[in-house]
């Protein structure tokens, strides 16, 4: 259960869209910066996480894949604006948000970065004051660049994924 914030006339405090603002921010700066403790605590334990390539569930799953996608990069830079925050039942928030994922590899035959342009679909609920997400989806609008900087050892070519 969670700590509910939302009022029972569908509004959300100006706090809480910061908060769930603050959060999606965190989760961006910690994989750009391999903070994969902080990363670790912006989900929900059991949290879900749908992408192009897959689902994962867990927290642990979460980061693990985060790790294997953005560790053998020499840097990445993940963008996040356009946010809208709703009011998602049982105290829970919605939000949506823009991303643009920069992946930079050097020296990579075909060209140095990969660009993964998409939406973050995400559930955020409180538990102790704390907002963190339950549920993650996300949904590629455009890639441009050369795929290979995010291909793992052994592929010719990426697939194509943004942590």
């Amino acid at each position: 259960m969670t700590d509910g914030s939302c009022g029972g006339d569908g509004t959300i405090s100006t706090a809480d869209q910061a908060a769930a603002a603050a959060l999606l921010a965190r989760i961006a700066i910690a994989q750009d910066e391999h903070d994969w403790e902080t990363l670790t605590d912006c989900f929900e334990p059991d949290a879900a996480y749908e992408h192009p390539g897959g689902r994962m569930t867990g927290r642990d799953a979460i980061v693990a894949r985060s790790r294997r996608a953005l560790d053998r990069l020499d840097a990445s830079q993940h963008l996040i604006g356009t946010i809208t925050v709703t009011p998602d039942g049982d105290g829970s928030l919605a939000t949506t948000s823009y991303f643009q994922a920069q992946h930079v590899r050097h020296g990579c035959p075909g060209g140095d970065l990969y660009t993964i342009a998409g939406t973050y679909r995400d559930q955020l609920i409180r538990r102790n004051g704390t907002w963190r997400v339950a549920h993650r989806a996300q949904s590629y609008t455009w890639r441009q660049g050369n795929p290979a900087v995010t291909a793992r050892p052994g592929e010719t070519s990426g697939s194509g994924a943004s942590a």
